[in-house]
C-alpha cells in the first residue's frame, strides 16, 4: 500500500528504470541480429567473389590452351599445306568430253590464279569427280575452309577407287587442321601412317 507521494515517486521512476532496461536490451538484441545479419551477408560475399575469381582463371587458362592449340594447328597447316601439282595428262585424257568453261577453270588453276579458276568452276553445273579435288583446293585457297571440307569429305566417301583418294584424304586432313579440328585430322591420316612419310610426320608432329 502507498502510504505517502514520496514512495509513489519511488514506485514510479523503478517502473520507468524497468521499461527502460528491457527497452534498451531489446535494442541490443536487435543491433546483435543486424551485425549478424551483415557479417553473414559479408561472409556469402567474400565467398562468391572467392568463387567467381576462381571460375574467372579457370576460363582465362581454358581459353589460353585453346588459343595455343589453335595456334599449333594453324602453324601445321602453313608448313603442311601446299596447293595441289597441275596434271596436265588428266586433261588430255578426257579431251573429247571436257567443257570449254572447265578447261578455262583448269587453265587459270595451273597460273595458280585461284580466285578466277573457283569462280569458273561455279559456274559449271556437274564439275567432273577427277576435277573436284582441284575446286577443294581452290576453296581453301580463298579461305572457304567449310566448303572445302564438305567437298572433300564427298570425295572422300567415294572410296579408294577414285584417282585422287589419298591426295583428298591428305587435303581434307589438313582443311580439318585449319578448322581447328585435330581429332578428326588423325583419325583420317593414321591407316596411311607407314605409307606415306609426309603423313608420318604430320602425325607425329600431333601427337
Amino acid at each position: 500500500m502507498i502510504e505517502n507521494k514520496e514512495d509513489l515517486d519511488k514506485m514510479i521512476m523503478q517502473a520507468i528504470r524497468r521499461v527502460g532496461q528491457e527497452r534498451d536490451a531489446e535494442d541490443i538484441a536487435t543491433l546483435k541480429r543486424f551485425m549478424d545479419k551483415r557479417q553473414q551477408k559479408s561472409k556469402v560475399r567474400k565467398l562468391v567473389m572467392s568463387i567467381t575469381s576462381i571460375a574467372a582463371i579457370i576460363a582465362i587458362v581454358f581459353s589460353f590452351n585453346i588459343y595455343q592449340d589453335n595456334r599449333r594447328m594453324d602453324k601445321l597447316f602453313e608448313t603442311y599445306y601446299t596447293p595441289l601439282e597441275y596434271d596436265s595428262q588428266l586433261m588430255s585424257r578426257g579431251e573429247e568430253t571436257i567443257s570449254s568453261d572447265l578447261t578455262y577453270a583448269m587453265e587459270a588453276y595451273q597460273n595458280k590464279d585461284y580466285v578466277t579458276a573457283l569462280q569458273k568452276f561455279n559456274t559449271i553445273s556437274q564439275v567432273d569427280e577427277n576435277y573436284l579435288i582441284y575446286k577443294a583446293i581452290c576453296l581453301l585457297e580463298a579461305d572457304k575452309t567449310k566448303d572445302a571440307i564438305a567437298l572433300l569429305e564427298e570425295l572422300v566417301g567415294n572410296g579408294e577407287g577414285t584417282e585422287y583418294y589419298q591426295q583428298a584424304c591428305w587435303y581434307l586432313a589438313l582443311a580439318y587442321l585449319n578448322n581447328h579440328e585435330d581429332d578428326k585430322a588423325l583419325e583420317l591420316l593414321n591407316p596411311f601412317y607407314e605409307k606415306n612419310e609426309n603423313i608420318k610426320s604430320l602425325i607425329n608432329s600431333l601427337n
